[in-house]
């Protein structure tokens, strides 16, 4: 039993979205609070009623409300008006049962599926009108909330009986108990019979009266005991409940304390834990952020282990360009701004494109807030310098990613940046025709919103090295000052050189002259397609 779809409406970052999902695995990818976290929240609830290990009628506070629905509430009702509470609304459509198939959904479709619904309960709406008509109302009034759980059919919802049973893995907080306490129960469950449990049961207590017996317990109560009220007063354990042993037990690993252990050691034996119990009793994993605190043998082993999971659906949020290529970038779903983007919707040549690059670090131009693509090294230590010598700063401590792109991917890159609906930055050569290869190449980009394309415009300076150099030069020949800052460190190697001889260094030596003007002291002249590049983020800010 699979999820298709999920509706998210007014929860947290999202507003509302329907995202069509994939029947094995899921990964969502994102930027920080671009509502990764939230889809796997809802995933949550629906699937156990849960957020977090609670119950979701239990943790119901206004600000779990989308902060626009909420700003519009609170403007409508300052203003005098009569606005209809918000509603959150979680629902998963999925294949099953047909006695879970019905209509009760959102966007009225016949289908199998569970709608779980925050509202005001309707035992509550006329203490709601009331409070509009006295002014009582500042903010939704979540006091007078409840959360409805029923499938399409109109049935309510057992989670303990329901179709699925998952497991949220969350690597992301040190919290472990309940996954070692769940250990430490199964273990002892399936190890130990009826007789057993009443033995150990029966060795706590008296481990608990053998401790009252220590001498140096006696000798505190000797120095402790007192008279109060006429009664006398000493030291002891509390009182347990019958199975209170059980919560004592933890685990240890070479005879170290589970919670003496490292975070990442923590993790690993947490998500083995976990997966452990998924493969038992879970049809859905959740996963946040898997490669936290794991050494890279980890993250591969972690990796396998999802990839031989049958029978099971998965969600990852995931900002590892390792976990998204081993488990297959067709099953990446991009997130920002509380909208997805399936990697499916790509065009076919480029969804191939980086199928066929599994080591590439993909995800970072998906992740990178502002994006210059270049086409070499050359071009991006000159717009670092460039970029230096204006604002005294690197591009990337204003959050400006450089990112060095094969030319021929120019394309693919673009693809990805107009189904993300992100702003992005090209940078190329014209290679001799700006016709040919800028205006009809690009044809198909040239003047989207999203993408903006710096280039050399006179054809005779068909690179980089080209560009740079006329610019650079004096009465026809290269500046003294130019040749000398991309000379040697230890001598002026390149003095008795002229313009084609600068030229071929330049073109013979491309990431060497680059970075010679990268370190120096002066700083050069710059192409003027160049200076757009470094002007261009501060121009759109």
């Amino acid at each position: 039993m699979t999820i298709n779809k999920l509706v998210i409406q007014n929860y947290k970052l999202i507003r509302d979205i329907v995202i069509p999902l994939n029947s094995s695995i899921n990964i969502f990818v994102g930027e920080n609070d671009a509502g990764k976290s939230t889809i796997l929240e809802a995933l949550s609830v629906l699937t156990t009623g849960k957020l977090n290990g609670y119950a979701f009628e239990k943790q119901l506070k206004a600000n779990l409300f989308n902060s626009k629905t909420r700003q519009e509430y609170v403007t409508a009702v300052t203003a005098g008006q009569t606005p209809a509470p918000p509603k959150i609304v979680f629902e998963a459509y999925f294949d099953g049962d047909a006695d879970f198939k019905g209509s009760n959904n959102t966007l009225s479709e016949d289908a199998v599926g569970i709608n779980i619904t925050v509202k005001i309960a309707d035992a509550n709406t006329p203490i709601y009108l009331k409070m509009l008509e006295s002014g009582d109302v500042k903010d939704i009034p979540i006091e007078l909330y409840t959360v409805d759980y029923h499938y399409f059919s109109g049935a309510t919802v057992s989670f303990r009986y329901g179709p699925f049973k998952s497991v949220f893995i969350d690597t992301t907080r040190k919290e472990y108990s309940g996954i070692v306490d769940h250990f430490v129960s199964d273990s002892i469950t399936e190890n130990l019979s009826a007789e057993q449990l009443r033995d150990l049961a029966i060795a706590y207590s008296r481990s608990r009266r053998e401790f009252h017996d220590d001498d140096t317990v006696k000798t505190l109560n000797k120095a402790v005991k007192s008279v109060i009220q006429g009664r006398s007063v000493s030291l002891g354990l509390r009182e347990d409940e019958v199975e209170a042993w059980k919560k004592q037990l933890s685990i240890v690993v070479d005879e170290i304390p589970f919670e003496h252990l490292g975070f990442g050691t923590q993790n690993t034996l947490k998500i083995e834990l976990a997966l452990r119990n998924a493969e038992e009793q879970a049809n859905v994993v959740l996963m946040e952020e898997p490669e936290n605190n794991l050494s890279f043998t980890n993250m591969a082993k972690l990796v396998d282990h999802v990839s031989a999971s049958t029978g099971k659906q998965v969600f990852i949020s995931t900002h590892s360009s390792y976990i998204a290529n081993k488990l297959n970038l067709e099953n990446v779903i991009l997130v920002s701004g509380g909208n997805v983007m399936s990697y499916k919707t790509l065009p076919t040549d480029t969804k191939k494109y980086f199928v066929k690059l599994p080591g590439y670090d993909t995800l970072r131009f998906a992740l990178a807030s502002k994006v210059v693509l270049v086409e070499g090294p050359t071009d991006d230590l000159i717009i670092q310098r460039a970029y230096k010598d204006k604002y005294g700063k690197l591009p990337h401590e204003n959050g400006i990613d450089i990112i060095v792109v094969d030319s021929l991917a120019f394309k693919h890159y673009c693809d990805i940046a107009l189904l993300m609906g992100k702003q992005i930055v090209v940078v190329t050569d014209n290679d001799g025709d700006v016709e040919k290869n800028i205006r009809v190449k690009y044809d198909d980009y040239l003047g989207k919103k999203e993408l903006t394309f710096y280039y050399e415009e006179n054809a005779d300076l068909d690179t980089i090295e080209t560009s740079v150099l006329a610019v650079n030069c004096e009465r026809g020949q290269p500046a003294e000052e130019f040749k000398r800052m991309i000379s040697s460190e230890t001598r002026y190697s390149l003095k008795s050189r002229d313009y084609d001889g600068i030229l071929d260094f330049m073109i013979h030596n491309k990431t060497e002259w680059a970075f010679r003007v990268f370190e120096a002291e002066k700083c050069i002249h710059y192409p003027a397609y160049i200076q757009k590049v470094v002007a261009h983020y501060e121009e759109h800010h």
